[in-house]
């Protein structure tokens, strides 16, 4: 508080240039920390920790305490004759790019890749024992062996009939139809239906000969009454005939492609 010189009556009230240097230079400070504190942060964020930085060892140790070994389980998946087949081998360990090869008989349509390990193909028949293979992996140190069993089945599908022009209707199963006797059925009714239609035909046939013998007013010897059974009597031969034929080449069929 200081007087007023000219007046002496009133106060005037301020600060002093030393309150005001003191108030800059705390500011200034104050800045300055917070922006060292800043890039003390930024530099402490960018540099990796102790933790994270392996040891120059550490790799090479961590490779020789996991041996090279096999992974894939003894079993393989089962195959079906005249289906896609494929399986990969798996190893665990190792320090280097790995080389398989698989000694044992592999049935036709497999065939094995020695740069993945890969077991593919389409087997043409089943085998009527399981196959005992031996499988081997190698990463150019260290050797790997293990035994495999393989089983091939043979396929029961029946055989089915096309459907692309119906491909909501499941296929038909012809040949398990047939073993159970509906071929035989189905040509003993189509004999049936064949009879029937002829005994249809038979009929007719003597109803239209007795019509233009009343309209004629006589009955000609040696005509119509004669000559149509023996014709319908030909015809029956001929359908019996059929069906035997029909029936016996069904047989022989099933019998030459039994399993």
């Amino acid at each position: 508080m200081r007087r007023n010189r000219r007046g002496g009556g009133h106060q005037e009230f301020g600060g002093s240039g030393e309150d005001s240097f003191v108030a800059v230079v705390v500011t200034k400070l104050t800045g300055a920390l917070l922006f060292i504190l800043l890039l003390t942060m930024v530099i402490m964020a960018l540099l990796p920790k102790a933790v994270d930085l392996a040891a120059p060892g550490a790799s090479k140790a961590a490779a020789e305490a996991r041996p090279l070994r096999i992974v894939t389980p003894p079993d393989l998946p089962e195959a079906i004759a005249g289906r896609p087949y494929a399986v990969a081998a798996a190893a665990d360990g190792g320090r280097g790019p790995l080389r398989w090869s698989l000694d044992g008989a592999l049935p036709p349509g497999l065939t094995f890749d020695a740069a993945t390990g890969l077991l593919k193909g389409t087997p043409a028949k089943g085998t009527p024992q399981p196959l005992h293979l031996a499988l081997r992996v190698t990463d150019g140190e260290a050797l790997a062996a293990g035994p495999l069993r393989l089983v091939v089945y043979q396929s029961d599908v029946p055989l089915s009939t096309p459907v692309w022009w119906k491909p909501g209707i499941p296929p038909v199963p012809w040949r398990a139809w047939l073993d159970n006797g509906v071929g035989f059925l189905i040509l003993w009714l189509v004999h049936l239906v064949g009879m029937s239609a002829l005994a249809g035909f038979e009929r007719q046939a003597a109803a239209m000969d007795l019509a233009i013998e009343g309209d004629a007013g006589a009955v000609v010897a040696g005509a119509g009454p004669e000559l149509a059974p023996r014709r319908f009597v030909l015809y029956r031969a001929m359908v019996r005939l059929s069906t035997l034929s029909a029936m016996i080449g069904l047989a022989a069929w099933l019998w030459s492609t039994r399993p």
